[in-house]
Order: structure tokens, then sequence, then C-alpha cells
């Protein structure tokens, strides 16, 4: 079972008007920065949300495992990997309903990257879990790019 979300609304930056100042005041490890911004043009204020979101389905002889990256931001992903979750069967792995022959999600499954406002789904299947195991942690890595600098967040599912 494989399925692909389409988002018609890419979200776009915030914009702001005007003139002014604002108070700088946030902390990069241990050391607090302080500065005063002052703005006498608009200012484009992007933003970053990516969420990964679990769901699987127990058969009678295997389980069917899919993970959805949501990218809510205002700037595109370059690059997800999607780690962790189990074992997969070989040859089951899918981004979006495509075959992926050679990916195993214990490794690490990449989606080459995420536009604004879209999500991927990674599906595949893996036998079924042992009694009193739980469900193995799914983490999604992704990179973007924003100021000539690559930035790196992950998601947990």
């Amino acid at each position: 079972m494989d399925y692909c979300t389409i988002s018609y609304h890419r979200p776009e930056p915030l914009v702001c008007q005007g003139e002014g100042r604002a108070r700088l005041d946030a902390w990069d490890g241990r050391r607090r920065l302080l500065g005063e911004l002052v703005f006498q043009a608009p200012v484009t204020l992007h933003f970053v949300e990516v969420e990964a979101v679990r769901r699987s389905w127990l058969g009678q002889d295997r389980a069917l495992y899919a993970v959805t990256v949501c990218n809510r931001s205002s700037l595109p992903l370059d690059r997800v990997t999607v780690a962790g979750g189990g074992a997969a069967l070989p040859g089951t792995v899918r981004i979006n309903g495509l075959p992926q022959p050679e990916a195993d999600p214990a490794l690490g499954v990449e989606v080459p990257g995420l536009d604004a406002g879209a999500e991927a789904v990674i599906t595949w299947q893996g036998p079924l879990p042992g009694e009193g195991e739980g469900e193995s942690p799914v983490t999604a890595a992704y990179e973007y790019r924003f100021g000539g600098d690559t930035l790196r967040g992950e998601a947990r599912a």
C-alpha cells in the first residue's frame, strides 16, 4: 500500500514592511548573543518546519511500515535521509510508490530533495515484531541552504 500526498499550497516566507528596530537576544550553546537590528526596508523571514509521521500495519506474516516526511517550511530541503524503523524485506522499499530495490531503512533511505510544502512517503515491508518488542525509532535527517550555508535538522517519528 503506497500513497502520495500532493500539496497545492507552497508555504511563503513572512515579509515584514516598515522601519524600526528589533532586539536580538539568543543563545548559541553557552554564549548569549545580544544585538539591536535596524530595519529600513522590507525584511523577509523564512521558517523551517519539518515533521515525520510513522504508521505501521501488521498482517499475518509481515508488517507494512510507512514514514511520511512533511516539509511545511518556506525553504526547500536539499536532502532527506530516513533511517531506522526495523528491518526491511529485500526489494520492498518504495519512495512515493517508486521501487528502491537497493534501499534499506536500517542504513538510511535518501530522498534527494523535498520542495517547500511537499511530502514524501517511504514504505517498506518487514518481519512481524517479536513478542514484547516495541517499534524501532525512525529519524528523518534533513539539509537545507540559507544565506550561503548548509544547515541541518532532524525530525523523529
